[in-house]
């Protein structure tokens, strides 16, 4: 990856960390469940979410202000999806980020709260008065946003990934259940920043809404293969897990050689996509070049 590459990354991930950082500080106290919930969204993180809300608004013409609410929203959301992934009463795990998962660092009952918490906030943040979008609009993101995490979307997807472990499952089901539990947040991220387009392009939010699709799967096909090749020092969370719990992934289904072709040809067809748009395009396939080429 260029230095230029490097640079837009690494500027937006210090972005929304120190904007994240602000957030906290503006409501901090001395309970327990402050601690809990902003040491989950503050442990560090590739920040992919918000990175694909400031490359989608940069397509979009969007205010970097109205892209630092967003972005935040999407953080939020993610850091409570993992909180209550890692439990012991969903995947079990102690290790996130590098550091001891939220249940661990305090306790459940608080990790369970913090996620609640987390969740509540981030859509606070985008009924705000202060996101400066109209009225309208909000309302339409935050019916994406909750259909995405929901009863139909990343919940349901954790509830099938729990049922799904002595289970024997398909390519077309694993499929189904890592678009609901990982790629319709992403999707969503996509989605909810094109709106913020003054002139809305139903072609080009169509695009925009597959690019968001074919990055959730390159996203967990690559999650599968470094969770098969890579040792947990350098992922930040326990290697080998999901093989160790019989776990359905694409390795565990197709092999390794052929979770890798699949993933390729996905990438191909979303360079593809990303072509066909109008506007600033550059930074979103510096973003799937790195979500795609990343080791961790």
């Amino acid at each position: 990856m260029s230095n230029n590459s490097n640079n837009w990354i690494g500027f937006h991930q210090s972005r929304i960390n120190r904007i994240l950082v602000e957030l906290f500080d503006s409501r901090k106290n001395k309970t327990t469940l402050h601690n809990a919930s902003s040491y989950s969204v503050l442990n560090g993180g590739k920040r992919i979410r918000a990175l694909l809300v400031y490359a989608v608004g940069e397509i979009a013409g969007t205010n970097i202000k109205v892209l630092d609410q967003l972005a935040s929203s999407f953080e939020l959301i993610h850091a409570y999806s993992l909180i209550h992934d890692d439990l012991p009463s969903m995947d079990d795990d102690n290790l996130r980020r590098g550091k001891a998962t939220c249940h661990i660092k305090f306790n459940e009952a608080q990790a369970i709260l913090a996620g609640d918490a987390l969740q509540a906030l981030a859509f606070e943040l985008l009924s705000s008065p202060q996101l400066d979008i109209d009225s309208a609009k909000k309302i339409t993101m935050i019916n994406i946003l909750s259909n995405a995490i929901g009863i139909n979307g990343m919940v349901l997807g954790q509830s099938q990934d729990i049922e799904s472990k002595n289970d024997g499952l398909d390519i077309d089901h694993l499929e189904k259940l890592q678009e609901l539990k990982t790629g319709l947040l992403i999707q969503a991220a996509c989605e909810v920043t094109y709106l913020t387009v003054k002139n809305l392009d139903i072609k080009t939010k169509e695009l925009i809404k597959n690019i968001g699709i074919l990055i959730g799967k390159i996203y967990q096909i690559t999650d599968d293969i470094l969770d098969c090749e890579t040792n947990s020092s350098i992922l930040g969370k326990t290697a080998g897990k999901d093989k160790k719990d019989n776990k359905a992934t694409y390795v565990s289904l197709l092999g390794l050689n052929k979770s890798k072709e699949k993933n390729s040809l996905y990438f191909i067809e979303l360079k593809k996509i990303v072509k066909d748009l109008p506007g600033n395009t550059t930074n979103i396939m510096v973003l799937i070049n790195y979500i795609y080429t990343r080791t961790y």
